[in-house]
């Protein structure tokens, strides 16, 4: 677990209020852009790339980076589904800035396309949106998305953010989802997050955010019996990937 920060000054709160401010203001510029660039290129790589030039503005209007290790695990035009740990609203970012140009693919709830703006482009760009008290059309929209190629699929395993930074239990869906659509397991570790944007705070502070992509896992031959040892797996992986990279993002 990442070593807590001391609570930020009032020049440090002041500071974020300032960097929010400019971060709301360029993406209530920049992703209607998006969205119309989704709308009138459907299918069409192009948006995606004006999504990576949202996410390098963001990181850099708050200050924050991200390093990232093991990315070249991934081959080039072929489909995973990564399984990763989840402790901030920055995990997102991070793992689009560590991916590079792989497109991805994020599993969410059904309720963020009330989000003005931000839901609106959830749909349009192809996100998989999910209501988890109804798993019949849970599995529906799952199923819909199998075989996007070159899409990289993201599965937040916890379900969701860790207050503590300790890893929670990982929940069956994306290893099922794999299985289903038979794609390559990759665990992936994100540390430093939770002090870049800790949960329940609006305070972004700048930092590092360390980002660990782990050996691909074959699910060539499994089946739905096989997802909650698939599932435990992942998981050691990420836990021994966190205890790797945990000691960087204390010092970032």
């Amino acid at each position: 677990m990442s070593a807590n920060r001391e609570p930020p000054s009032l020049w440090a709160r002041a500071l974020a209020s300032l960097r929010l401010v400019a971060f709301y203001a360029f993406s209530a510029l920049f992703i209607p852009v998006i969205v119309v660039t989704a709308l009138l290129k459907p299918g069409e790589y192009l948006y995606y790339r004006l999504v990576r030039a949202w996410v390098a503005a963001a990181l850099a209007i708050f200050g924050v980076r991200v390093e990232s290790s093991g990315a070249d695990r991934l081959v080039s035009g072929k489909d995973y589904v990564l399984l990763v740990n989840h402790r901030s609203h920055f995990d997102s970012l991070a793992i689009v800035k560590a991916l590079g140009a792989r497109e991805t693919r994020w599993v969410a709830k059904r309720e963020l396309l009330k989000v003005p703006l931000f839901g609106y482009g959830l749909r349009v760009t192809g996100q998989i949106l999910i209501d988890r008290k109804d798993h019949s059309q849970a599995l529906e929209a799952l199923r819909a998305n199998l075989g996007k190629h070159g899409a990289t699929v993201v599965f937040f395993a916890e379900g969701e953010r860790s207050a503590s930074g300790t890893l929670s239990s990982f929940k069956k869906g994306g290893a099922a989802f794999a299985i289903d659509a038979g794609l390559p397991v990759v665990p992936v570790a994100v540390a430093g997050s939770e002090q870049v944007l800790p949960k329940h705070s609006l305070i972004v502070l700048p930092g590092s955010i360390q980002v660990a992509f782990g050996e691909p896992i074959s699910t060539t031959g499994l089946t739905s019996a096989d997802r909650e040892r698939l599932t435990t797996v992942a998981q050691d992986n990420v836990r021994e990937l966190l205890a790797r990279i945990e000691p960087a993002s204390s010092r970032g």
